[in-house]
């Protein structure tokens, strides 16, 4: 339905909210001057409205303030709300490109890290930092990688967020280096939790979320995980005591690549099903295409502003993180100067 709006039945729609007593044929013409839209295309699309019990205004010889309808009303209400989120929706595209070539180059400056790992997590956790801007100053939100191997996407995205230098991603595991493989709180202090040890994020999680009920805290606790690590039990008692307790304030993300350590994970240990799994513990869930950044963004806004029960988003990813010209077989693979410039033009075309 919003997309049989135009952009100027947009632009009155919303501009009339903000008039207080101006005439359709005053409102229009400053309109016009401002916007630069000539005063017949304004007029005929004001008629549209009108026709559509949008708006309201009076005759030349009867004049009246133009205003909005009800029906009006809620309908601009509703067209300023997809316009932000279609902005955070552009940011977060942008986000992603960006924090994807500087995983690359992590990877490359390094010579080692989880690369695909990383990449398959990099959607995520950039729509993640859109939405929620977790554990940075002034934030109530709070995020725990889990999954501590993807290390280089969180660094990557608090690059982008300004918390740390693009400069000093290039340090990624060296000696005396804030950025190590595996994320440390005692070096950045936006990281909320030290993780490598798979299986305890959700833990955390829960104890954090529960802690918010019981001092009335808001925010939210997000946690992302990899499928691999849903092999612990720690993992399956932390999903039930989340139910348990009726977090509404707890996400849980997995990164649902289907690989772990040494193969896949139906051979190694079967998921599946896994979206009945999670329900069958009292939990809300949704799939998501996780390389999908729109996708993730809208779905995490929902959850945002609607949740009433702990709820997890199994994100199907790619372990090439969508850059089609990198395989997604391999594990600690590190592409050569040639294969980088081919994922850059690669990333440009996906996002573009």
């Amino acid at each position: 339905m919003l997309k049989a709006f135009n952009e100027n039945q947009r632009l009155i729609l919303s501009s009339i909210s903000k008039n207080k007593e101006a005439t359709a044929t005053s409102f229009l013409k400053e309109l016009s001057e401002m916007s630069a839209i000539p005063l017949s295309t304004l007029k005929l699309n004001t008629k549209i409205l009108r026709e559509l019990d949008l708006v309201t205004y009076g005759t030349p010889r009867n004049p009246k303030p133009i205003r909005l309808t009800q029906t009006g009303k809620l309908i601009s209400d509703i067209l300023a709300a997809s316009n932000s989120d279609f902005k955070k929706w552009t940011r977060g595209k942008r986000l992603s490109k960006e924090v994807k070539i500087n995983v690359l180059k992590q990877a490359i400056s390094s010579q080692s890290s989880h690369l695909p790992s990383s990449l398959s997590a990099n959607d995520l956790v950039a729509s993640i930092f859109e939405v929620f801007s977790p554990n940075l100053r002034n934030s109530e939100n709070s995020f725990i990688l889990s999954k501590g191997h993807a290390a280089p996407a969180l660094y990557a995205t608090l690059a982008e967020k300004k918390v740390i230098s693009k400069d000093e991603l290039l340090s990624l595991g060296s000696y005396g280096s804030r950025l190590q493989s595996h994320p440390e709180r005692r070096y950045l202090p936006e990281v909320l939790v030290s993780t490598g040890s798979l299986g305890q994020g959700l833990s955390i999680g829960v104890g954090i979320a529960l802690g918010k009920k019981i001092k009335n805290k808001k925010g939210k606790v997000i946690v992302l995980l990899g499928d691999g690590e849903l092999n612990e039990g720690q993992v399956w008692e932390a999903i039930m005591s989340g139910a348990h307790h009726g977090l509404d304030n707890l996400i849980a993300i997995v990164d649902r690549n289907f690989r772990q350590l040494n193969g896949s994970t139906e051979k190694i240990k079967r998921l599946e099903p896994l979206e009945e799994k999670w329900a069958s513990f009292g939990w809300e869930v949704i799939v998501v295409n996780g390389q999908e950044t729109g996708e993730v963004v809208s779905t995490l806004e929902y959850i945002k502003h609607n949740q009433t029960k702990p709820v997890v988003v199994i994100a199907l990813t790619q372990r090439n993180g969508g850059i089609k010209s990198l395989r997604e077989d391999l594990f600690h693979y590190v592409p050569t100067a040639e294969e980088y410039e081919r994922a850059v033009m690669d990333i440009n075309e996906i996002e573009s």
